[in-house]
């Protein structure tokens, strides 16, 4: 097969399109399913899936009744927004909020430019290199580092954190493993919290410490497991987004070309990636009490999988939903979810985007992922994206 075949067959054929067609599968023959071997339930139909996120009360976050107590996780879920279910979730977003709001992400610019702009200097001259171990991961990991105040020197071990949310944890040895890691990590952030308090600094966790609504202040342990989600969920989701950037334009050359002549378009181009594949694949909801959907009759207490990755490509939601659409008008995905738990750092993940795409665009007249290219992707049943990711690009 000569090289120009390879892209012609690259840009036939999606990455992950047998995950994809299955997604298809389930939307058209079994949209509300039951896993007999996992007992889980799966959803991968747009109403169902929106259902799910706007009756928080039926379809709960907080699992810590059925997760065996354990002290380093029960640390970190103290302050994991993402498992909390009114009304702690709405007054513990309040406060985090004032220090994670609109104003302090978009004055993160221009460090977020250094920072990117410092990345691919470090690329150099070179033709060929792993944009994912080279870029898309190493920014974020640099990003939420300094937004935390860590010492550079501590980037490896934000780099290793990050994956913590998305490991396996199979098995007594792997369970074993990830304990220790978060135990690593609770450690470190309990010692940053320390010195904050004696000496404050301009950053995120000396915010934290000193946010204060109604008279409260948020405990260390809940500062411990917001910085650890923002960490975890930060940097691995804003990695994929940057990869699923560049696999997608990758089929569409054309459409890079235009971009790239008209910027404008940037912010809804990264909307229609994250739309046709968004970072996170699915999340998990358990059922507050017997409920029907779609037909089916789920039990309270049961597992249920919210393919979101799905729900994005419904043809009942969005027009052609499997063709690429940079002028797609309406563009109401649920990327980063939907009502009252909607993505606290999506600005910031849109915000990193958007640099890194436009450096990209401004340095690179074309980026190709290198045909018959060892693309590592994600696990799709957790995320969409590719952690090692091969290119040839060019320069004007």
């Amino acid at each position: 097969m000569t090289t120009s075949d390879a892209v012609r067959d690259r840009q036939a054929a999606e990455a992950n399109a047998h995950f994809f067609a299955w997604l298809e599968k389930m939307r058209r023959e079994d949209p509300v399913s039951y896993n007999e071997q996992s007992f889980q339930w799966s959803v991968f139909r747009h109403a169902d899936v929106t259902h799910i996120m706007a009756n928080t009360d039926v379809f709960v976050n907080d699992m810590s009744d059925i997760t065996p107590p354990q002290e380093d996780y029960d640390v970190f879920f103290k302050g994991n927004i993402a498992a909390m279910d009114e009304p702690r979730h709405r007054k513990f977003r309040m406060l985090v909020s004032k220090a994670f709001s609109a104003r302090y992400i978009a004055g993160l610019e221009p460090k977020l430019v250094r920072i990117a702009t410092g990345l691919l200097d470090a690329v150099g001259d070179k033709e060929h290199f792993d944009i994912a171990a080279d870029f898309a991961f190493p920014f974020p990991v640099a990003v939420i580092a300094d937004i935390l105040g860590a010492p550079h020197e501590d980037a490896h071990l934000f780099a290793e954190w990050a994956n913590l949310l998305h490991a396996s944890n199979t098995g007594v040895e792997g369970h074993r493993a990830t304990a220790m890691r978060l135990k690593s990590l609770n450690s470190y952030m309990f010692e940053q919290i320390r010195r904050r308090r004696a000496e404050p600094r301009d950053d995120l966790i000396t915010t934290l410490v000193q946010a204060e609504m109604d008279g409260r202040r948020l405990e260390d342990e809940e500062i411990v497991g917001f910085a650890g989600v923002l960490l975890m969920g930060g940097i691995t989701t804003t990695a994929a987004l940057i990869s699923n950037i560049v696999l997608t334009f990758d089929r569409f050359p054309e459409l890079y070309t235009e971009v790239r002549a008209d910027r404008s378009l940037v912010p809804q181009a990264i909307e229609e990636v994250v739309r046709i594949r968004p970072s996170f694949s699915n999340f998990v909801r358990m059922t507050a009490e017997d409920v029907e959907l779609g037909g089916q009759i789920i039990p309270a207490g049961e597992l249920v999988h919210v393919w979101i990755s799905s729900a994005n490509r419904d043809t009942s939601a969005f027009q052609d939903p499997d063709r690429f659409d940079i002028h797609r008008e309406n563009n109401r995905h649920v990327g980063f979810g939907q009502g009252i738990h909607y993505c606290i750092g999506a600005p910031l993940a849109r915000l990193e985007s958007r640099i890194a795409f436009n450096l990209l665009l401004d340095r690179y007249r074309s980026i190709q992922v290198v045909p018959d290219a060892d693309i590592e992707f994600l696990d799709t049943s957790d995320m969409i994206g590719a952690s090692r990711l091969p290119v040839v690009i060019t320069r004007d």
